[in-house]
């Protein structure tokens, strides 16, 4: 049975929790490019890229789509999943998975579909719906999508195998963080440590994330349009805390409890990391609002200081992630819509491409780099 799901979904080459919710945008605008959906010619150049049919309001599907088939360790590790899985794994149960890979076939040229009809992501949707998610609704973001599309990834890939969420040790014991097999290249873990001010006890928490949902800082209403980087926001998401009122189980107070610094930290790396930048936010008068902020990002993205080993060791070696796409939305906060900047390889060469729904074309790193992030994917290069 599997050998005949991988012989029609298999491609070679070139494929949450999050921590944190999305506000989501409402998507209620469906292919602003104007693009009719159509049959592709079948003299399409090979390597170029696949749009997506909008099939109504799910530009935010498209988008995210694009993006994760940007990430060759993504859809290598697609791969190489559907290819270890035995016989005993049903067509069934690894639906979402086999159509995941599939569609990133085709948006990646290298599935014959492409050369009939131009595709679209119904059959994904059918099988995420059929684990329970509601993708009907007007209301949905990009973020959410992802978020959707990791969990069901990571509970059929991993159905029978131990999860860990979180967990909680000594400072002075082993920092092994238990992890399944099959766990998605978007997993990592934020290590949170606490140390009591009154006696110096240290603990420390690692809980799994596959996105980082990072907050704007409070908006200046004396300048709506501040400019940002990505190295500041993740500086400010990850900066030391106090927390009061805190039991130490250490202390000598007579109450037991105590002030802790709290400190985040990223305690094991992903292999491809995801970066939210949170843009909705809600006015005095309870209006949803839309952040304008200009952030700031280069194609190299390093985060060795805030790496927790080498917060501890001090020696804060360069830890390099390279952008594979940006999710970007287009519109305000009760709708808009979403496309995608992403990377792809034509001709052994790296280019750039702009991508919304059906229609694709080539773009400048210079126009990437003057997008408005609202997710952004990345690759570990060192």
């Amino acid at each position: 049975m599997l050998k005949s799901v991988l012989k029609h979904y298999w491609f070679t080459g070139a494929a949450t929790v999050a921590v944190v919710a999305s506000a989501a945008y409402f998507v209620t605008v469906g292919d602003t490019d104007g693009e009719k959906t159509q049959k592709n010619p079948k003299n399409k150049p090979k390597n170029k890229l696949s749009g997506l049919t909008n099939e109504g309001n799910t530009c935010f599907i498209n988008a995210t789509l694009q993006a994760l088939a940007s990430c060759p360790i993504f859809f290598n590790w697609i791969d190489s999943v559907l290819t270890r899985k035995t016989s005993d794994v049903s067509e069934h149960y690894l639906r979402t998975t086999c159509s995941l890979n599939l569609t990133m076939a085709v948006i990646n040229n290298q599935h014959p579909t492409i050369d009939v009809h131009t595709f679209n992501s119904r059959q994904l949707i059918q099988s995420l719906e059929k684990h329970g998610w509601n993708l009907k609704s007007e209301e949905q973001d990009a973020h959410e999508f992802f978020n959707m599309l990791s969990t069901t990834l990571d509970e059929e890939i991993n159905k029978n195998n131990k999860t860990c969420k979180g967990i909680s040790i000594e400072e002075q014991a082993t920092t092994s963080v238990c992890q399944p097999n099959s766990s998605s290249p978007f997993r990592g873990y934020l290590a949170s440590q606490l140390c009591c001010l009154s006696c110096g006890h240290k603990s420390v928490r690692y809980d799994a994330f596959e996105c980082l949902s990072i907050p704007l800082p409070k908006l200046d209403v004396r300048n709506a349009f501040t400019m940002l980087n990505v190295e500041g926001l993740l500086k400010q998401f990850l900066a030391a805390e106090t927390v009061g009122e805190v039991k130490c189980d250490s202390c000598s107070l007579k109450n037991g409890k105590s002030v802790f610094l709290k400190q985040l930290s990223l305690g094991k790396l992903p292999q491809c990391l995801c970066l939210h930048i949170q843009r909705c936010d809600w006015t005095n008068a309870g209006q949803l609002t839309k952040r304008q902020d200009l952030v700031k990002f280069s194609e190299e993205l390093n985060v060795g200081n805030f790496v927790y080993t080498n917060r501890l060791s001090g020696n804060f070696k360069p830890v390099t992630y390279r952008l594979r796409a940006v999710v970007e939305h287009l519109g305000m906060a009760d709708s808009g819509h979403f496309v995608t900047f992403r990377r792809n390889v034509v001709d052994g060469r790296t280019r750039w491409f702009y991508t919304s729904d059906t229609f694709t074309r080539t773009a400048t790193f210079e126009e990437v780099l003057k997008s408005s992030p609202y997710m952004l994917f990345y690759e570990r290069c060192t």
